[in-house]
């Protein structure tokens, strides 16, 4: 029973495997070998980051000389993927996005392009000029709350930023609120804030505060999920207290606020055949097969927007091979977010065990 009620208040936010349902016209099209249009590409605009999180899978990236993706290949690309029918695009990193010179003209040109636009952000550079620009032009914005006192955000993210990242949410907070007045009330088309909560053996013990400071502080939703491929990856008994701590923290999501999550090793069913919906681009104009990509880069890079267009790159023979080549063991280091909806799509669409061909 209790896992059957966390399905449906995982289904009731914008985060959740059956989504994936949606895309069963690009599936069909994975399924007879052809290449469909993603219906989401991810930049990593930035490889600069102002905090220093341990564990992070991208501090390779952060070494980098290539800091910024160049304005001029990102705007051909975004042109391009509007022209193809990519649905929308999704900003993290890599870095921290807000570092990146250009962002506000960059999700501006997104926006023009009439495609939607999400974000991943650490949120302490948002200020009182940005807070009402990514709450008119995003459809979400995720930030980084995996603390809920100073000292753990401290040593969560190697910077004392607590208090900046709490002032910053109180600007979001205000601009959406007052966006929704503008609006009458309807919300339907205004950023979502959402937290999110890394769990680590060292941060486990403030999931429950944290979960209820987001709601405080008017988050929409936090989601939790347990930072992987690290030394404080949590285990044995840690994992066990950090469940505890979860439920208890699901039991807070009430009146408009959810909590939810799981610390569960995601299964890996078999070779992946979702990532044609999701490609990314790095800050170095590479494209690649997925956004955990850092421990495979030679399988999974498959072009770069520098040196040719991104339909050139995508309709490739490259790509097709590295599409055929994943290795599944792999794709196992992290909880991708793609192996529950992998499930899901074999069962209800390669498999048709549910009929959708009819209403």
């Amino acid at each position: 029973m209790k896992d059957q009620e966390d399905k449906r208040i995982i289904d009731r936010t914008p985060i959740g495997s059956m989504k994936i349902l949606s895309c069963y016209r690009e599936i069909q099209r994975i399924l007879q070998g052809n290449m469909p249009v993603p219906r989401t590409l991810e930049f990593f605009l930035s490889n600069d980051c102002n905090h220093f999180c341990p564990g992070c899978h991208s501090l390779e990236l952060h070494k980098g000389e290539e800091r910024f993706l160049d304005f001029d290949a990102m705007k051909r690309t975004v042109i391009d993927a509007s022209k193809l029918g990519v649905a929308g695009i999704e900003i993290s990193g890599g870095g921290e996005p807000l570092m990146y010179p250009e962002i506000v003209p960059a999700i501006a040109l997104m926006r023009s392009r009439g495609l939607k636009v999400g974000m991943f952000s650490n949120g302490t550079m948002i200020d009182e000029e940005l807070a009402p620009f990514l709450v008119d032009n995003l459809l979400f914005l995720r930030l980084a709350f995996d603390a809920a006192t100073r000292e753990t955000y401290k040593m969560r993210h190697g910077v004392d930023q607590f208090d900046r990242l709490l002032d910053a949410i109180g600007l979001l907070v205000k601009a959406k609120r007052e966006r929704v007045a503008r609006a009458g009330g309807a919300a339907s088309e205004v950023a979502t804030i959402g937290a999110k909560f890394l769990v680590s053996s060292r941060n486990y013990g403030e999931l429950t505060k944290a979960a209820s400071l987001a709601k405080e502080l008017g988050f929409d939703y936090l989601q939790y999920k347990p930072l992987r491929n690290s030394k404080f990856t949590p285990k044995g008994e840690d994992l066990k207290n950090a469940r505890e701590e979860a439920a208890r923290a699901e039991g807070l999501g009430s009146n408009g606020f959810e909590v939810f999550g799981s610390l569960r090793k995601t299964r890996v069913i078999g070779r992946c055949f979702l990532n044609p919906l999701h490609p990314l681009i790095d800050a170095t104009g590479s494209v690649y097969l997925c956004a955990f990509f850092q421990h495979r880069q030679e399988t999974h890079r498959i072009g770069n927007i520098n040196e040719k267009s991104f339909p050139e790159i995508w309709y490739s023979e490259r790509h097709f091979e590295a599409f055929r080549s994943t290795d599944p063991a792999q794709c196992a280091i992290f909880d991708c977010p793609f192996h529950d909806a992998a499930i899901l799509a074999k069962e209800w669409i390669v498999d048709n065990r549910k009929h959708l061909e009819f209403i």
